[in-house]
């Protein structure tokens, strides 16, 4: 999720472009953003106007949602802006600012799947520990923790590097971390994948893997009638369509980093520059992963499908 290409300079791939080239380049990402924007926001007010949709499950959800509203209206924008201008026409100041917030949104709500993942765990398997460990407050604290502890390390691996800066990329249309010399971009990927990937999607990965065979046997037990009335109530349908619900927003946010994970890569290891068309692609992928989530819910879980509707029959009318 973050540029370690060594190299101080990109070459200008926003140059000699025609209006209408201007034109396709920016209306997907126009498209994308709207999407996240008006999608996340409607999130947001169905979870307040809903009673029912305040759990602390959806606490995560509702993190998730201002994540992403939050790069809907800042980094989305300024690549909007450098897009159609053909450079980055901002400043430096902004250019952090767009470099550390796309980082910070993005690993933050990985942060979230994680807690999102372990709610799922003790919701489904260990229910007694569940109501215990999974209040509001609690919660409430762990969102804030792990967004300071974020903040916190992201910012010094970024600034507290002596020669590390973000600058534009014109292909990538955002601004990315660059560094002077070899060592520090290896130490930087180390760094923040360990703490801000590698450890958050282990967690995700091995919280699933007990909760849907956890789901499982609950199942094989039911088919049997070998169910004590305990278990009936822990796993409900609402509770897994809940799970499934959460897992697939797990699972679109990897498919939508993934290729800007294997493009990063590919940077370091070939030392030379792809077409910008795939540069573009990988900032469609970035993006479409801040507006996915609001669809999903909509589809797979009926009580926001219901609320959305409800909120839109509303908004028709007036």
């Amino acid at each position: 999720m973050e540029d370690n290409v060594s190299q101080p300079h990109f070459p200008n791939a926003l140059s000699n472009r025609s209006t209408f080239q201007i034109a396709v380049d920016v209306a997907p990402l126009l498209v994308i953003n709207l999407a996240a924007l008006f999608g996340n926001v409607l999130l947001c007010i169905a979870f307040f106007k809903n009673n029912n949709l305040r759990s602390v499950t959806n606490i995560f959800v509702l993190t998730l949602a201002v994540c992403d509203i939050s790069m809907s209206i800042t980094s989305m924008p300024l690549s909007e802006s450098a897009l159609i201008a053909g450079e980055w026409i901002f400043g430096e100041f902004l250019c952090h600012f767009q470099g550390f917030l796309t980082l910070f949104l993005a690993f933050l709500s990985l942060q979230m799947m994680a807690m999102t993942a372990v709610n799922r765990y003790y919701r489904v398997l260990k229910p007694d520990l569940y109501k215990k460990v999974f209040t509001t407050g609690y919660t409430s604290l762990m969102i804030i923790a792990a967004s300071l502890l974020s903040l916190g390390i992201l910012s010094s691996v970024t600034f507290g590097q002596h020669g590390n800066l973000f600058i534009f990329h014109p292909g990538k249309t955002i601004c990315v971390n660059v560094y002077r010399s070899m060592l520090t971009a290896q130490v930087y990927t180390i760094v923040s994948s360990a703490l801000f990937v590698l450890l958050p999607a282990a967690v995700i990965v091995w919280c699933y893997v007990k909760v849907f065979t956890g789901i499982r046997k609950h199942f094989r037990r039911l088919a049997t009638r070998k169910m004590s009335r305990a278990s009936l109530n822990s796993l409900n349908p609402a509770e897994i369509v809940v799970t499934r619900t959460l897992f697939a927003i797990v699972l679109a946010f990897f498919l939508c980093w993934i290729p800007c994970i294997v493009i990063d890569l590919m940077d370091i290891m070939r030392n030379k520059w792809f077409d910008r068309r795939m540069y573009l692609a990988y900032t469609y992928f970035a993006y479409i992963s801040s507006a996915v989530n609001p669809f999903i819910y909509g589809v797979m879980n009926r009580s926001f499908r219901v609320e959305f509707l409800k909120l839109l029959r509303c908004r028709l009318k007036n």
